[in-house]
């Protein structure tokens, strides 16, 4: 697969785009895309581990890419109405063994191409609480969060449509 190709690994969760319609945003018939950009973005900017340590994080591993669909599906959190550079993106954080994934995804819908397409990933050392994620995304000074609503799809034990204090 080379940079401009993608590679589908699902279709957005019913919770998913019933989060997203409630911000004004439709995704229904999306699917969830990988790129070989993202794959070697990931790896090049959080795949060195004394980098990733210095930074609190947990250097991304070619294993964690496999975990993307679980961390899409059913996320222990997810943030809609972000945006970077003012394209529209979703957050998710799911707890893993070794750290917490999160992920970013940008909302393509254009006339002739829509999808759910890989941004970046990287991996947290400490578990991820609620109240914590909005300050992950706003760390980067092209993210807007001030609109962003985190929701949990039905079932991880958290309320599906709870902001952070």
């Amino acid at each position: 697969m080379d940079s401009v190709k993608k590679m589908s690994i699902g279709k957005a969760a019913k919770w998913l785009v019933e989060s997203a319609k409630d911000h004004g945003i439709n995704i229904e018939g999306f699917e969830h895309e990988i790129t070989e950009y993202f794959r070697n973005h990931v790896i090049k900017e959080h795949g060195n581990p004394e980098r990733e340590k210095a930074r609190g994080q947990v250097a991304i591993i070619e294993g964690d890419f496999e975990n993307i669909l679980d961390v899409v599906s059913s996320p222990n959190y997810a943030m809609i109405g972000a945006t970077r550079d003012c394209q529209n993106v979703i957050y998710y954080a799911r707890k893993m063994p070794d750290g917490t994934i999160i992920y970013v995804e940008d909302i393509i819908s254009g006339s002739k191409n829509k999808g759910l397409r890989s941004k970046t990933m990287f991996k947290r050392i400490k578990d991820l609480i609620e109240g914590k994620f909005k300050n992950i995304a706003s760390m980067n000074s092209r993210n807007d969060v001030s609109k962003a609503k985190i929701v949990s799809p039905v079932g991880t034990g958290s309320n599906p449509s709870c902001t952070p204090n």
